[in-house]
């Protein structure tokens, strides 16, 4: 049976209603059981990483989704410029995949975005090895994600002062399967910035924990000195073979 982990539809409510801050991960999750005890250790997380989420990362490109982003500035409550593009992921008659763009606005003057950098920003929140080791792996406890008592580790910076290298933040794990649930953090190789980040999974196909979410919503550093609120929310939904 498969673990009514992440609900599509709640995920999508608190997306459309919730106001600006920072965003607050896991603030849907119950508590955090910091004594927890867990047999998978900082060394198995990093392992898992290598075999499932490139095995993720190659499984994605079978199938087919849709993809509605939208990148806002604001000054205080008004949206000053704003990037909308939902797509559909789909494969013709001899397997070549296509990407028909439904609706697509750029009115963004303050801060670059692209088509591209959908993609872009997806496999920047995909995590690796190399993304993780120049940071400290840590266990963190344990926390409820719907029916799943996930194992957090947080990758924590070595140098705190130091500029951002690769991913700094939690992920949420599913320890039987070496699955990542969940991530909020920093990546260094995220575009606009490196913004702190809320990635939402779910289980497709009773196999790969694909993404369904991914938002960020802050006062970005776009440039030395020059710092500007951006709400970045990206939804993925109607996952499907080729």
């Amino acid at each position: 049976m498969v673990p009514h982990a992440l609900v599509l539809p709640a995920v999508l409510l608190a997306l459309a209603t919730s106001a600006w801050a920072q965003v607050k991960c896991g603030e849907d999750l119950p508590p955090v059981d910091r004594d927890a005890q867990t047999r998978m250790t900082a060394q198995d997380f990093v392992r898992a990483l290598s075999v499932k989420e490139g095995a993720f990362a190659k499984a994605l490109g079978n199938y087919g989704y849709t993809v509605d982003a939208t990148v806002e500035t604001l000054v205080g409550d008004t949206v000053d410029g704003e990037y909308h593009q939902v797509s559909i992921l789909s494969f013709d008659a001899s397997g070549l995949r296509r990407e028909p763009i439904l609706t697509t606005v750029n009115t963004l003057k303050r801060i670059k975005f692209t088509d591209r950098d959908v993609e872009v920003l997806r496999d920047a929140l995909t995590l690796t090895p190399d993304r993780v080791s120049s940071g400290d792996v840590v266990y963190s406890g344990r926390q409820k994600v719907g029916d799943i008592n996930a194992v957090l580790f947080d990758v924590l910076p070595r140098n705190p002062t130091a500029e951002i290298r690769g991913f700094e933040g939690r992920a949420w794990v599913w320890a039987r399967e070496d699955a990542v649930m969940r991530l909020c953090g920093r990546s260094s190789a995220t575009p606009i910035a490196p913004m702190r980040f809320e990635v939402i999974r779910a289980l497709v196909d009773d196999r790969y924990w694909f993404p369904i979410s991914i938002r960020a919503d802050e006062e970005a550093e776009v440039g030395k000195g020059q710092k500007v609120h951006v709400r970045v929310t990206v939804v993925y939904s109607n996952y499907r073979s080729r």
